[in-house]
Order: C-alpha cells, then sequence, then structure tokens
C-alpha cells in the first residue's frame, strides 16, 4: 500500500490491485486560506468525515465510485472500511457537528484517518482503534484536537504509524499550529521529506514512530 500526503488532512491510498482510495479530499481555495493544489485523477472510494469544503470537494467526490460518509461498516471491492461517529468539538457537536473517524481494512493493514476530531478519546472507549497499523491524526488545534492532546491519543492508541495531519503551513493560513508543536511532544520521529511511503505488514516498524509528510499538493 503507498500512502500519499495530498495536504491538509487529505490522503490517497494506492493499492497493489490498482485502486485507489482518497480520505477527506480538501476543495483547493477553500474558505480562501487553502491554497494547496487540486485533487486530480481518479477516485475509486472516497472517505469523507464530514462536508465541510476542506474535506469533502464536490468535484473530487462526483469522481469516486464510492463514497463513505455514513458510521457503519461496509465492504466495496474487498476493501473493509467502518466508519465510527465522534464530534468536531469537545461539546459533543454543539460547536461544529459531527466527525467521522475510519479505519480503512486492506492488504492486511488496518489504517484510521481521525478527520476533524475534535475531543480526546481512548482505546478504552474506542477498542477498534487500539493498535492500528497506520493513524491519520489532526494536530493543529482551535478546529480540532491540538498538538497535546494528540500526543496523549497516539501513545494510548499505540499505531505502529502515526502521520500528522490538518497543521499549520504556508498553504493552510488557518489559526492553527505547526506540526512542530506536536512532533517535540513525541519520541522516534521521521520527517521522511516525501509525500508519501510503501507500507505493507513486512515492512512494519517494530517500534511505533510519527512520521511526517510533505503535502503533495
Amino acid at each position: 500500500m503507498k500512502i500519499k500526503y495530498l495536504g491538509h488532512s487529505a490522503f490517497e491510498l494506492a493499492l497493489e490491485n490498482g485502486k485507489k482510495l482518497v480520505f477527506d479530499p480538501y476543495k483547493a481555495g477553500a474558505f480562501g486560506t487553502l491554497t494547496y493544489g487540486r485533487i486530480d485523477g481518479p477516485v475509486d472510494i472516497a472517505v469523507v468525515s464530514h462536508d465541510h469544503d476542506d474535506h469533502a470537494d464536490g468535484a473530487v467526490l462526483s469522481r469516486a465510485r464510492k463514497i463513505v460518509n455514513r458510521a457503519g461498516k461496509v465492504t466495496v471491492e474487498g476493501v473493509v472500511i467502518e466508519s465510527v461517529p465522534t464530534f468536531h468539538d469537545d461539546r459533543k457537536g454543539g460547536a461544529r457537528g459531527k466527525n467521522l473517524v475510519s479505519i480503512v481494512e486492506a492488504e492486511g493493514l488496518r489504517v484510521a484517518h481521525l478527520g476533524d476530531l475534535g475531543h480526546t478519546i481512548s482505546a478504552k472507549d474506542y477498542p477498534m482503534l487500539a493498535g492500528v497499523d497506520v493513524l491519520m491524526i489532526p494536530v493543529g488545534g482551535y478546529f480540532t484536537i491540538d498538538a497535546a492532546t494528540a500526543a496523549k491519543i497516539v501513545k494510548d492508541l499505540a499505531p505502529k504509524i502515526a502521520i500528522p495531519m490538518h497543521y499549520k503551513t504556508p498553504k493552510a493560513d488557518f489559526p492553527i499550529t505547526p506540526v512542530e508543536d506536536f512532533t517535540k511532544l513525541m519520541d522516534n520521529v521521521e520527517k521522511t521529506g516525501s509525500s508519501e511511503i510503501d507500507v505493507t505488514r513486512e515492512t512494519l516498524p517494530a517500534k511505533a514512530k510519527v512520521v511526517v509528510l510533505q503535502h503533495a499538493n
């Protein structure tokens, strides 16, 4: 499985059979402050945490053969996707509404994307997330959990690989913090200098690590 960080909270999973899955595709230019490049190319499955423009670009979704944006468990062409309801804030949705956390099972791997999670979670309350192989987690604060909460969640869920997302960059002019606020709280951090990594069951790290990817767009 090849995991590519497109930017913001958007990732592409390219499977060995040629299928492509996209998590939370942003709309280029959303809110006038998100200037990552447009997401192009074919999409077989789009997994969407909520319907804000920086996570659900209608143009990308219109190209997807299947859209997963509801809680529950579905199987799409051999890919198992389980989506679990959470909230976009720490007021049970009172401020920003609901959010989906989704776990994709493919090629012997479990990959979780936390969307715009706005509150702390634990392995006790969300056992399906415990020990996932790859965890994509927001770290920038303000609209989501902050760096300290993200660090606590990663340490509790103990994924093999944690990939931070939804943090401030020159292309995301939101009042959120940079990725370094998170990485300074973590051990075993790898800054790849690349937008993508190849992950297989055999190449998973023996020791849990944080992998920081460069945005592709």
